[in-house]
């Protein structure tokens, strides 16, 4: 080896005793100075340094210097893909693994495509790890150890167990790696069965474990939810391994056991036994389980508390609120989140999109779309694909939804996401898309499962697609092998109410092999409200009422389909029974965004700020209707009061104070969407159909059931609402 100058020498410990870029550019300042910039052995060193440092402005000085050397040899090829594989680019280490294939006389080795195969599982994209292992191959260090680990852990990211295990079973030689990566593996997929099995036979070959393979598998068995197995490894744990209570890793991975089974008395206890400065780890592991109960102050409580909050608090808390029913306080933390620079990651934007799509924040969505998810990334990420079709479903932009469904290639869809669309469509009332998105899905190869049915079984009750609903019901047990659960029985007595087939669909509910729930028979009651019978509806509403006593919106429903009938004196004990145990109907409320805002409204509520814009626009609105002839449904009103006061009942119904807000705020031509949290009333339904043509706008609503798009004087549901 050529002895290096001696200036050169004296400068290389400096630049090792590096521990800021700072420090570091003075160093190369030195090197310049002295002329030595064009020494090889110098400049590889600074590159290392800066591309090792972890920081984008490291990895952007290393380019520099890297785009200097007119030959880079292959440890600087490594070198920059290594520092990119931790990066937020990742991407950029396939650039720099092309760029090395393309040079003479450069060529991968066993320490390149570990820190590749990494890159590629960050990027949550499958086919450039394949086309890396098609190379491994062709290269000949498939045998290699370190590689085959590397491309155990790649497809154990991506949850596919086969690959992971044909890769580990043609392995000549299995290390502490081999097993733990795939532990870790079967934990990712949560089998837990046979990372137990694996765990035997590992120690069968005298393998002995380490934390990493106990953290694997109470990772693995915290799945279960079964705080008997968990105590087990958890003793087991202390039998093998010495000094546990000072392994942070280890006492991380009990306490994250524990909260996930939902002993959050014991996961207490293991992290009150750990050092004060707690890693974050465990701060999220608490507040996770604390959300996970509900407990969603508690859990806000832990996070409040936190000194320090990487991106896994963060998300354990916003996934919490949105879990719990707080979208709108899962929306504002991630804003938060956001103005303080921390990018989400795939498990936020899910959540997030979660709560998105329960407020129909659409321009929310949208942003969140545009901003985080380009390009490639959104469709080669299923999770995040089959989040954002959810999310423009439910806040009513099936056209968005549908479009982003075709052009995920074929080979990537998979049954969730067929799952995702065929609901989606079905809430729009789109029976016949349903259907042929269906049988899509067969024609690929998918299966079917029990979620599925549901799907399509509600887009036929929707679309009153009666026989097509009941070959698909007969079909689940005998060709598919899926036996109906509650759900899909509860599917088919709507489709059948909701046809007319009142005696058919009772006989169905007597013939089911278990009780039938409140669900099924509120669906029954709501099929004889419509259709005007009354002695199968008194039936249903029984059940119901001896079901849930205290459920206020079943009164409610007896009662209207009694005043609907004319049963006025019925309808009236009915309420008065409602009085008597101060039982009181669900408040109705109704959302509308606006530019990224959410306004709610109450049913008769005048404290909006904009209150006197509204009221002016409700006034149009009902001159208009009323020059169109329309006459006011207010059949509905069993109060005891006269009928001009009961059309200024129905007037002042929450999603016609949404309405008239929208038309404040929009042209003509634009779309209005309004999220309300009940039924649409019958009378708000005939009025909107008018309101579209009267203001030549579409209105699309979504109510606790469906979509209704009302366009032209028409709407989408045809009457099976």
């Amino acid at each position: 080896m050529k002895k290096l100058p001696f200036e050169v020498s004296q400068l290389l410990p400096l630049l090792e005793s590096c521990k800021t870029i700072k420090q570091a550019f003075q160093v190369h300042a030195e090197i310049i100075l002295h002329g030595f910039h064009h020494h090889f052995f110098p400049i590889s060193r600074l590159i290392s340094f800066f591309a090792l440092l972890g920081s984008k402005d490291g990895l952007d000085y290393s380019q520099i210097l890297f785009c200097q050397i007119e030959h880079p040899n292959q440890f600087i090829y490594n070198t920059m893909i290594r520092g990119f594989s931790h990066s937020e680019f990742p991407e950029k280490a396939l650039v720099f693994y092309w760029s090395m294939l393309h040079q003479e006389n450069r060529s991968p080795n066993n320490f390149t495509f570990p820190f590749l195969l990494n890159s590629c599982a960050r990027l949550s994209t499958l086919k450039p790890g394949i086309q890396v292992h098609s190379h491994i191959i062709k290269m000949g260090f498939d045998s290699d150890v370190f590689v085959r680990n590397a491309l155990m852990h790649f497809y154990s990211v991506f949850k596919r167990l086969k690959d992971a295990q044909i890769v580990f079973e043609g392995s000549l030689v299995r290390d502490l790696v081999s097993y733990n990566t795939m532990i870790n593996g079967f934990a990712l997929v949560g089998q837990p069965g046979p990372a137990l099995r694996l765990f035997r036979k590992m120690q069968d070959f005298g393998i002995q474990p380490d934390e990493f393979t106990f953290v694997s598998l109470l990772s693995a068995f915290s799945s279960l939810n079964d705080s008997r197995i968990g105590k087990q490894i958890h003793g087991f744990v202390y039998r093998n391994l010495c000094r546990i209570d000072s392994n942070v890793l280890l006492q991380t991975a009990i306490l994250d056991m524990y909260a996930k089974c939902g002993l959050m008395d014991l996961a207490e206890r293991v992290f009150s036994s750990m050092p004060s400065s707690k890693n974050t780890a465990a701060w999220s592991s608490m507040l996770s389980g604390y959300a996970r109960r509900g407990e969603t102050e508690a859990a806000r409580r832990m996070f409040d508390q936190m000194d320090q909050r990487d991106v896994i608090c963060w998300t354990a808390m916003i996934s919490g609120y949105s879990q719990s029913g707080q979208y709108s306080e899962a929306l504002e933390l991630f804003v938060q989140m956001e103005s303080l620079g921390i990018r989400p990651d795939e498990v936020t934007m899910a959540a997030v999109l979660s709560a998105c799509a329960r407020l129909g924040a659409l321009t929310f969505g949208k942003r969140l779309h545009s901003r985080y998810i380009e390009g490639e990334l959104c469709s080669q990420n299923i999770i995040l694909s089959t989040a954002l079709i959810d999310m423009y479903s439910k806040c009513g932009n099936i056209d968005s939804a549908l479009d982003m469904f075709h052009r995920i290639p074929k080979d990537l869809k998979t049954v969730s996401l067929f799952n995702s669309m065929i609901s989606g469509l079905a809430q729009h009332g789109l029976g016949d898309s349903a259907l042929a998105a269906f049988r899509e899905m067969e024609s690929i190869g998918l299966i079917p499962d029990s979620v599925t049915f549901v799907a399509v079984l509600s887009a036929c009750s929707h679309s009153g697609l009666i026989e097509e609903g009941k070959e698909l019901f007969r079909l689940m047990p005998d060709v598919y092998g899926i036996k109906p659960h509650m759900e899909h029985y509860g599917c088919m007595v709507d489709l059948l109410g909701r046809n007319g087939c009142l005696d058919e669909a009772y006989d169905l509910i007597q013939s089911m092999p278990f009780e039938a729930n409140s669900v099924i028979w509120r669906a029954l009651l709501g099929a004889c409200k419509l259709l005007g019978n009354v002695k199968i509806g008194d039936v249903a509403s029984q059940k119901l009422i001896e079901l849930e006593p205290d459920h206020g919106a079943r009164y409610v429903l007896l009662s209207n389909m009694l005043a609907n009938t004319n049963q006025w004196e019925q309808a009236g004990r009915v309420r008065k029974v409602m009085e008597y145990r101060g039982i009181q109907k669900p408040p109705g409320w109704s959302y509308i965004e606006l530019q990224g805002t959410l306004h709610r409204f109450m049913a008769s509520d005048k404290s909006h700020l904009q209150d006197k814009g509204i009221e002016s626009m409700l006034q149009d609105m009902a001159m208009r209707l009323k020059y169109a002839g329309y006459v006011p449904n207010t059949e509905q009103v069993v109060f005891d009061i006269d009928e001009e006061e009961k059309e200024t009942v129905v007037s002042y119904h929450s999603e016609k104070l949404a309405l008239a807000f929208g038309l404040i705020h929009s042209g003509s031509g634009e779309t209005i969407r309004i999220m309300k949290n009940l039924r649409v009333c019958g009378d708000c339904h005939s009025a909107f159909k008018l309101l579209s043509e009267i203001y030549c706008q579409e209105i699309i609503v979504r109510d606790a059931i469906r979509f209704h798009h009302f366009k032209s004087g028409s709407c989408s549901c045809k009457g099976f609402w």
